[in-house]
């Protein structure tokens, strides 16, 4: 009898363990279609950019979008990593009489601190090349950490959709139609375009707020004695992840401000057109982090180490087969992804920003959600020292060798600091929990994606550009049918 309850429960903890994977799949899917949209969307607002202006005229375009974009990481205060932690694990533990407590201690500070960083970015706009910029993109900097920080809540109720329409649809799709319009009416130039971009941040928060106000009153218990969690608790964890985040961004976006003032405008524009196809990997990973963060946080918080293994291990396949193809695509045919943006781009220093690139960011992808694997279980300090030396190295790099070597330089600088990055907190997780994402589905991925659109196209490029675009495709079409036909072991 005792064996029977026995495999009873190990058939029903299994069963939970493949429902947990089922659910976020979905929740990844969900991010993965507007990952694409969201993707394919910053391509195709660079672009436009690279199209209607001239390098110097682009570059100060993406110079202010990366100062908005690293603004709002100060700003935002790891708020948003901090509510889908305790909002998940509040939840799971039936304590979402606790929820609103978090809520003000994330949503206060960090709205006060957004409005002061936007102030002292229009008194210190004259210190920048296009203070006009600078001055414009200030004044939408509180709408924009509004929004991730309310879309951040609705996720830790395990709720996609929010962050997929209002974000990564509502807020792309629009900034396409303003920049598209503008471009038609022959009236661009930096201070529009960049308008049109950051003018979608506003509504966007207003319906995100909505959103959370209503999610939240619904799931509010109606009496029982108080609950909340301290400031102590929510800052002890939140603290060392709002570093972490400021750092995480200046990893991806800093480098584009230090070419712009340590080369020029044009060469800031040539470094961001070469370097935009890790968007379609980045948005993939940040797709399914977002749906496995806070299921890994109540995992760890109801000591299931191995159903937050299977999350890592299965959500790190899922990233490997999505990435993978693309980076290795756009490594193949460099010349014609650089051609896309214009004639200016294309040239031997671009092509190996891309080359260079690469393989970087496939180990980056091989090594899955690995950031938010460490966050959710609870080392936001190992975090943040793990990105502050990724910063160092990113930067210290990049003054040693943007003066000498230019956009390559910048490349190589990146790639060391995402190397850095992703092991080193790869080697802890391993280390302190036995957490890998080695797994038999991502190995079978890796081999697979790497002899498809790797070795097989790469035996025939010295054939021609045409032949290796046609056997990329031809791997393309066969891996989409073997992702649909093993959609369910997948």
């Amino acid at each position: 009898m005792a064996s029977l309850t026995s495999a009873a429960g190990t058939a029903a903890a299994e069963e939970a363990g493949r429902e947990e994977l089922r659910g976020t799949a979905r929740g990844g899917l969900v991010n993965l279609v507007g990952a694409a949209v969201s993707g394919l969307g910053g391509l195709a607002v660079t672009w436009l950019a690279a199209v209607a202006l001239s390098p110097a005229e682009a570059g100060a375009f993406f110079a202010a979008t990366s100062v908005f974009l690293l603004a709002g990481a100060i700003a935002r205060l790891g708020t948003p990593t901090g509510l889908v932690y305790w909002v998940a694990r509040l939840h799971q533990n039936g304590r979402d009489g606790a929820v609103g407590s978090v809520l003000k201690l994330g949503l206060w500070p960090a709205a006060i601190v957004s409005m002061a960083t936007a102030f002292g970015l229009l008194l210190a706009a004259p210190m920048f090349a296009s203070p006009d910029l600078v001055r414009l993109i200030a004044v939408f900097l509180p709408a924009s950490v509004a929004m991730e920080a309310l879309l951040a809540a609705t996720r830790g109720y395990r709720l996609m959709g929010p962050s997929v329409l209002i974000d990564k649809l509502g807020r792309t799709v629009a900034q396409l139609v303003g920049l598209g319009a503008i471009a038609l009416a022959g009236t661009a130039s930096p201070l529009t375009i960049t308008f049109a971009w950051v003018l979608p941040y506003l509504p966007a928060a207003v319906a995100a707020g909505w959103y959370l106000l209503r999610r939240h009153r619904r799931s509010r218990p109606d009496q029982g004695f108080p609950d909340r969690v301290s400031a102590r608790a929510f800052w002890g964890f939140t603290a060392p992840r709002a570093a972490a985040g400021v750092a995480q961004l200046g990893l991806q976006r800093l480098d584009i401000i230090m070419v712009a003032a340590l080369a020029g405008l044009g060469p800031a524009a040539v470094y961001t057109v070469a370097t935009r196809f890790v968007i379609v990997g980045q948005m993939a990973s940040g797709a399914v982090g977002q749906s496995v963060q806070p299921r890994a946080a109540a995992a760890m918080a109801a000591g299931k180490p191995a159903a937050a293994r299977s999350l890592y291990q299965a959500s790190t396949a899922w990233i490997v087969a999505l990435t993978w193809p693309v980076y290795l695509g756009v490594g193949l045919l460099a010349d014609w992804y650089l051609r896309l943006f214009g004639g200016e781009y294309v040239g031997g220093d671009a092509r190996l920003v891309v080359w260079i690139l690469v393989p970087a960011m496939m180990v980056s992808s091989a090594c899955g959600v690995v950031d938010s694997m460490l966050a959710m279980a609870g080392k936001t300090s190992w975090q943040l020292v793990d990105v502050s030396i990724s910063l160092a190295v990113n930067v210290g790099l990049n003054l040693a060798l943007i003066p000498s070597m230019g956009v390559v330089g910048a490349a190589i600088a990146w790639s060391a600091a995402v190397l850095v990055n992703n092991l080193v907190p790869l080697a802890q997780l391993w280390r302190t929990f036995g957490l890998h994402p080695f797994g038999a589905l991502t190995r079978r991925a890796l081999f697979a994606a790497a002899l498809g659109f790797g070795v097989l196209p790469l035996v025939v490029s010295p054939l021609g550009p045409f032949l290796t675009a046609a056997a990329l495709a031809a791997a393309g079409l066969a891996w989409a049918v073997a992702l649909l036909r093993y959609r369910n072991r997948i």
